[in-house]
């Protein structure tokens, strides 16, 4: 593996959870081996102990029915086991057991364990010495741990040995199954490069492990969010060029039959300004709202308003200017926290469109009120209506249903686009219906602040 490789390969989520796991691993059996050593000398202290009691309870017994020490003494102690007794008597009499006085000079010599009371470490082993007096006899016994401490040791290696290989095996097992994982995230990571250069596809969705299965689903989202946005932007951008490509082209002919005609021709002159001013009118209204609708980007201040007021103000305004007879229904006070101008926008660009598809004879319903935890604005009419297929749709920046693209109904197709964008920042939803017995009903549906 050359060192480019062997770099990258230890950076991979593979080698890095293993290498983690491993040591985690390697500390938790560490610490076990700890805890098992500790347990394991004091339960080997405690069995001694308890042999050297039965020792002298022995001792206690056979010395009641007996006299002397002499001929007693190593029937005490078992030389197979290099155990040893000593008995010292008060007018300085010592009784020590077969060989028993090499290992208390050993004893002597040896070293004391600080945390194990009567441990004795010498050149003749292991011991654990305790003295107690009996009848007045100071009776010491010298119980040989050479046994005890190789089945430890036995032990703590064999322990070792399992916790080594559980260590090994434990971190082949982990790398293996992560690198399933790291598979994934490699193919991920695959088709992620192949979207991005060839723009289609999307991201396979696995079973397991769900973290993985959440990010492909997420970015599949994403990715589907981004195509549709993208759509509309193009979308946008030809209708855009095509709201303005057809007024500039009027203006300019007539620019252009003024040039050539208007000497021989003067009377053609105020239509063809007329005109012009129609058409200029028309772009400067398309670029107003373009301007609307790139100013809802910036957060601006609120306030606590009286929005029913408000749309009872714009219902008085449209009244005086439209042909249609304007009823209109409002609650007041009904408060919201808000900004003026975006209420305004809303009622007036839905009165307007409403005007513009419904009959000069028509009428218009507007209805304002709370209905439980939100508060309602309708906007029916009596116009030529929308197919279903469409609702949908008008929302979408200049566009419009296809007989309303005709000259003799003004409009962009940017009206209902900022509605719909004004009612998203304050989380409402529109619903388009059919009008009985003809033409649309529009309702926005704002949820009341729980403040």
């Amino acid at each position: 593996m050359s060192n480019n490789k062997k770099t990258l390969w230890r950076h991979t989520a593979q080698f890095q959870l293993t290498r983690q796991f491993s040591l985690l691993l390697g500390a938790v059996m560490l610490f076990f081996n700890v805890m098992f050593i500790v347990l394991s000398i004091g339960f080997l202290y405690e069995r001694i102990e308890d042999q050297t009691d039965n020792v002298f309870e022995a001792i206690e017994k056979g010395h009641a029915a007996t006299s002397g020490w002499s001929s007693l003494i190593d029937a005490y102690v078992s030389a197979d086991e290099e155990n040893a007794l000593r008995v010292q008597q008060p007018d300085g009499t010592v009784y020590v057991s077969q060989e028993g006085q090499e290992v208390f000079s050993a004893l002597a010599a040896g070293k004391i364990t600080p945390l194990l009371e009567g441990v004795v470490f010498s050149e003749e082993g292991v011991y654990f010495s305790k003295s107690e007096s009996i009848n007045g006899d100071q009776v010491t016994v010298a119980m040989n741990a050479e046994a005890s401490v190789e089945l430890a040791y036995g032990l703590l290696w064999i322990s070792s040995l399992l916790n080594l290989a559980a260590v090994v095996i434990g971190s082949l097992l982990i790398y293996w199954r992560v690198g399933k994982w790291s598979r994934k995230l490699t193919l991920m990571a695959s088709e992620i490069t192949a979207i991005e250069s060839g723009g289609q596809g999307e991201l396979t969705v696995v079973d397991e492990p769900v973290e993985i299965q959440s990010v492909a689903v997420s970015f599949n989202q994403l990715l589907k969010d981004q195509r549709e946005t993208i759509a509309r932007e193009k979308q946008f951008i030809a209708d855009a060029s095509h709201e303005l490509r057809t007024p500039l082209a009027a203006i300019r002919g007539h620019v252009q039959l003024i040039q050539r005609r208007s000497e021989a021709h003067p009377e053609i002159i105020p239509s063809s300004l007329a005109f012009i001013d129609k058409e200029s009118k028309r772009l400067e209204g398309l670029s107003n709202q373009l301007l609307d609708m790139d100013r809802q980007q910036v957060k601006r201040q609120t306030a606590t308003l009286n929005v029913g007021q408000l749309i009872r103000e714009i219902c008085e305004k449209q009244a005086i200017v439209s042909p249609q007879t304007i009823d209109y229904t409002i609650d007041e006070p009904l408060l919201m926290q808000g900004v003026k101008t975006d209420f305004q926008q809303i009622a007036q660009n839905l009165l307007e469109n409403a005007a513009k598809y419904s009959p000069d004879d028509g009428m218009i319903h507007v209805r304002f009120c709370q209905q439980g935890s939100q508060v309602c604005l309708i906007v029916a009419d009596q116009g030529i209506g929308i197919p279903d297929d469409k609702k949908e749709r008008i929302f979408d920046r200049f566009y419009r249903v296809e007989y309303s693209r005709s000259s003799e109904i003004a409009g962009s197709g940017i009206g209902l686009a900022l509605v719909k964008q004004i009612a998203d920042q304050y989380h409402a939803t529109i619903t388009v219906a059919d009008n009985q017995v003809q033409g649309s009903v529009f309702t926005v549906f704002f949820p009341l602040s729980k403040e």
